[in-house]
């Protein structure tokens, strides 16, 4: 009875093979608890038989708070690597956190999502076809990934680089300047833009590469982008959390979003290193426009828009006017989907709107996890989408500040009794949409200009004359190509 055993228990480690092994020991791994739930041979046909692995997989919590005991740790992100699976139906159960269709990689490359049958909230159902895969709650943005950018965006002479500091762990907060160093800084639009407080956001920087791809490309939109601001961006502001794989918090345990108004104490280090250099920076003249780029569990892109009431109704209209040229001809973001919010201290933009009473306008922009507008029946977020959400956003910065760049005028008008004029010195040849602005560029004439020249262009009205811009543009293909 005892080799009938024995023989038995040979020939399951025979079909078996080698245990599943999970491990998170690499940049940005996060795992927390594993436990199996049941093993069991399923026969599909007469020939073939599948073993089916079932686990709980219990993401880990973020350290505890010091600054904030109160608020309960995050345990949203989860990076890690199982072996040995190839042939094995294996079943996971997520505690702790809240994935709606998971990601993963066999090469810790290149990302895909699970397909709807695979994945569904905080379940996956997989056979896969190679021993090894990479499982995430959405497509990593490490440390190393970043260097690898930093690399090539350096090595453009618009593109410089310094370092505020570093973390506990000693890992450095990077800062780039991009601009071109030509043009006297007076003339130019200050902006500040910073990404990862919380290091489980990785559609963040996806977002945020888009932007810079098109800022830094070598083409006419690019270079007049360069010329008309300076562009301060800290892609990660916590790379402490980032490295170790943490979800809402740096190594120490504190969430950096909300530590803007603490004693310095309770202050993580990486935003005393931020304040200090936002400091350093508006000492003479404040920032024009700062973002806090961020990802939100919610199902859409959202700005968080401070209301009126809570700053001042012409910082409203600015908040406003910006939300809605990101997203004018936006597949992505919809207005629906804002959010409204007074500007609490232990926010950045709180902390700014106290130092410069609207003079500079500090908005924090959510990019989704899983589908927008809150319609998983439309286009699940992928890496293209959110890039392309950053190419989106810097169009409308730079429709804010009404640069003029090539393809994409935006004209003030003079008012004269009830007709508004627009002028432009010296238009290229082409055909230009013409659009007024009502909370949206309305399309309002198509306009042939045959030969370069000057342009005029009249808006007359019945009652009070037109006090908006006018924009002139190509068709948006165009303009991206050049």
């Amino acid at each position: 009875m005892k080799w009938l055993f024995l023989l038995a228990s040979l020939a399951t480690w025979l079909q078996e093979g080698d245990p599943v092994k999970f491990s998170a020991n690499f940049d940005s791994g996060c795992l927390g608890e594993i436990e199996m739930i049941d093993s069991v041979w399923v026969r599909p046909s007469v020939t073939d038989s599948v073993l089916h692995l079932s686990y709980r997989v219990i993401s880990r919590s973020d350290p505890y708070n010091p600054a904030d005991p109160e608020l309960q740790p995050s345990g949203r992100w989860f990076y890690f690597l199982m072996e040995n699976v190839r042939g094995k139906h294996i079943y996971l159960n997520f505690e702790n956190t809240d994935p709606k269709r998971a990601v993963f990689s066999y090469d810790g490359e290149h990302f895909q999502r699970f397909e709807h049958y695979m994945a569904s909230m905080r379940k996956v159902s997989a056979l896969f076809e190679r021993d090894s895969v990479y499982i995430a709650y959405f497509v990593p943005y490490g440390w190393n990934m970043l260097q690898e950018k930093l690399k090539k965006w350096t090595t453009l002479s618009y593109v410089t680089m310094d370092t505020l500091g570093s973390g506990m762990m000693g890992l450095p907060v990077q800062m780039l300047t991009v601009t071109d160093p030509g043009i006297p800084e007076n003339q130019k639009n200050r902006i500040w833009i910073h990404a990862r407080m919380h290091p489980s956001e990785t559609p963040a920087n996806w977002q945020l590469e888009g932007l810079m791809d098109r800022l830094t490309e070598d083409s006419p939109t690019g270079r007049e982008y360069r010329r008309r601001a300076v562009f301060y961006i800290v892609p990660f502001t916590n790379p402490d959390g980032v490295y170790g794989g943490y979800s809402r918090s740096n190594a120490r345990g504190i969430n950096q979003e909300i530590n803007w108004d603490h004693p310095d104490s309770l202050t993580a280090v990486e935003v005393s290193l931020l304040r200090s250099r936002m400091d350093s920076l508006t000492r003479e003249k404040p920032f024009d426009l700062v973002l806090n780029v961020h990802a939100q569990s919610s199902d859409k892109a959202s700005y968080y828009i401070h209301t009126a009431e809570s700053t001042s109704p012409e910082y409203y209209e600015n908040a406003m006017r910006l939300a809605n040229l990101t997203i004018d001809d936006n597949p992505y973001f919809f207005p629906e989907d804002m959010f409204y919010s007074s500007p609490a201290p232990r926010y950045v933009e709180g902390w700014i709107w106290n130092r410069t009473k609207g003079k500079t306008l500090a908005l924090t922009i959510e990019m989704p996890y899983s589908f927008y507008n809150e319609n998983p029946d439309n286009e699940w977020v992928t890496i293209e989408s959110l890039k392309e959400n950053g190419e989106y956003l810097l169009r409308a910065i730079s429709d804010y500040f009404h640069w003029d760049v090539p393809g994409r005028h935006i004209l003030e008008g003079t008012v004269r009794g009830k007709r508004t004029v627009f002028r432009y010195s010296m238009l290229p040849a082409g055909e230009y949409r013409i659009y007024t602005w009502d909370n949206a560029w309305v399309p309002c004439d198509t306009v042939i200009k045959k030969r370069p020249g000057p342009f005029r262009y009249v808006i007359r009205s019945g009652d009070e004359p037109y006090l908006g811009p006018l924009r002139i543009s190509l068709p948006e293909q165009f303009i991206w190509r050049n």
